[in-house]
């Protein structure tokens, strides 16, 4: 398997223009499939073959008037790459300051089960470190604690409530629309308690795929904007990525599809490796 220090190796050497960018990927995305077999699913081919084409590049004003005009915000997240999460933090810190509505955030990396943890954090003054010991966070999610860390803090600031969207089990890829099902359940509840508020919801992007949770969120909240917001799809950022790696801020997928750009193909397998190694 190739480590992250050899992948940091093969960056270092003068890339020029996107075939050398695209073939030092794919090496590593080989590296990775000769250590974790993918698994054969066809939830997870779907969200892949869904997103293979954009309408237009969005200007930051053009991207903040969409998300902006949203009541439900889907966010598609790569787990192992911090800027997923940070973007999430961005926009509630973004949403703070319009003061049109409250904002409640729901977290997949959250069991269901764990909201009264989270509620008696809400309410309570003790800090995150101590929220990430009572959720059991390592155990239960296993990813970054450090992107999450910062996240809670300004949710705590800036948030009607944080809850908890997963149920288990995790690892079942058979369950995977059991538990979308049971996220949409949870939605429901949010907007149930909060009819006023924008809700911001953070789950794995092979939820995202149009016929996921998209859909059954719309089927639940008929009469709602929702608005799903991918991050870093590689099909897509092929095409916009010109050859010296710039890029627009995002792009319209469809109508009711955002995808965002806040790391590169190699930063997201880099993550991913460094996830597999610790």
């Amino acid at each position: 398997m190739a480590t992250s220090a050899t992948v940091r190796g093969r960056r270092s050497g003068r890339i020029s223009g996107q075939r050398p960018e695209r073939a030092i990927v794919a090496a590593v995305e080989q590296a990775i499939r000769s250590t974790v077999r993918p698994p054969r699913s066809r939830y997870l081919h779907e969200f892949t073959r869904a997103f293979r084409h954009y309408q237009k590049s969005l200007t930051s004003i053009e991207l903040a008037a969409e998300l902006r005009s949203a009541d439900v915000l889907l966010v598609g997240d790569y787990h192992a790459l911090p800027a997923c999460q940070e973007f999430v933090t961005f926009l509630l810190q973004q949403f703070a300051g319009l003061e049109d509505r409250p904002s409640v955030l729901g977290l997949e990396a959250i069991y269901a089960s764990r909201q009264g943890v989270l509620d008696a954090w809400l309410a309570s003054a003790t800090n995150a470190d101590q929220l990430r010991e009572r959720l059991h966070f390592e155990r239960d999610w296993g990813y970054d604690w450090e992107p999450y860390r910062e996240l809670f803090k300004v949710a705590r600031k800036n948030c009607e409530a944080v809850w908890g969207l997963d149920s288990e089990p995790r690892k079942d890829l058979r369950r995977l629309r059991m538990r979308d099902r049971h996220a949409v359940s949870r939605i429901v509840e949010m907007r149930d308690a909060h009819p006023d508020a924008r809700l911001a919801v953070l789950m794995g992007e092979s939820h995202l795929a149009p016929k996921h949770l998209p859909l059954l969120v719309r089927e639940a909240l008929p009469g709602e904007r929702v608005v799903t917001v991918l991050q870093n799809v590689d099909a897509i950022y092929w095409q916009v990525a010109d050859g010296n790696g710039a890029h627009p801020p995002a792009v319209r997928v469809s109508e009711d599809v955002v995808c965002v750009f806040n790391a590169t193909p190699m930063e997201k397998y880099e993550s991913y490796q460094a996830y597999l190694e610790g």
